[in-house]
């Protein structure tokens, strides 16, 4: 029995939207994120000075990455059909880093209200340190982590193969690995970058679904 006429329309309004609002909402989120500092006690002083900034930062990215999910699904879609184990791989991947990744928003979250309510730097320090210890870390970092080798499944098998999704892939692959350098540098600028990345090549993907360039979820 064939689909609905309706159906199709209406999943592709879903994931154009989810490509286009979720990684903008993020990016405006990160643009207005204060500095950051590989050591907790700057951290937890900059946090403090800019409660109200970080907590609204922290507020967009995690809302955004939230609303980012079926989009992210439909270009896992998109490489599966592509190569069907990898493409799988990337999705399984993808979303068992989103819940580390949306976690950590929430605790940067946290952090913020924590320093509007009035808390002091040695207190958001304390909190801080907390958050990121060793046992916390180690369930929360690998998972974190397969987050981006996810999104390099799905990416660069486009990119090798070429097409009308290589340069929107890109533009994905090159906004993350930025993202993970700020990550490890914590340098805000290269996540800023990358964010910007990632909405201009999603916004692409957006664009080739809506035309139905390209199989995804939304043309089934």
């Amino acid at each position: 029995m064939a689909a609905s006429a309706g159906t199709p329309d209406y999943r592709t309004a879903i994931v154009v939207a989810s490509l286009v609002v979720a990684p903008l909402l993020m990016s405006i989120g990160d643009l207005v994120h204060p500095a950051e500092s590989l050591d907790a006690e700057d951290q937890a002083a900059i946090v403090v000075e800019h409660a109200q900034r970080w907590y609204a930062a922290h507020v967009m990215l995690f809302v955004g990455f939230v609303l980012f999910i079926p989009g992210i699904l439909a270009l896992t879609d998109v490489a599966a059909r592509r190569r069907p184990r990898t493409g799988m791989a990337a999705r399984l991947l993808v979303l068992a880093g989103s819940f580390a990744l949306a976690a950590i928003f929430v605790g940067e979250m946290v952090l913020g209200r924590y320093a509007q309510d009035g808390a002091d730097v040695a207190a958001v320090t304390d909190l801080l340190e907390t958050m990121f210890s060793g046992p916390v870390a180690a369930a929360v970092v690998p998972a974190a982590l397969a987050f981006f080798v996810g999104i390099g499944l799905f990416a660069v098998p486009l990119i090798v193969d070429g097409g009308n999704v290589r340069w929107p892939a890109l533009l994905f692959a090159v906004g993350a690995v930025l993202i993970f350098a700020e990550i490890v540098s914590a340098e805000v600028l290269l996540s800023q970058i990358g964010n910007i990345l990632i909405f201009a090549g999603s916004a692409w993907f957006a664009w080739l679904i809506a035309r139905r360039a390209l199989p995804s979820l939304a043309t089934d």
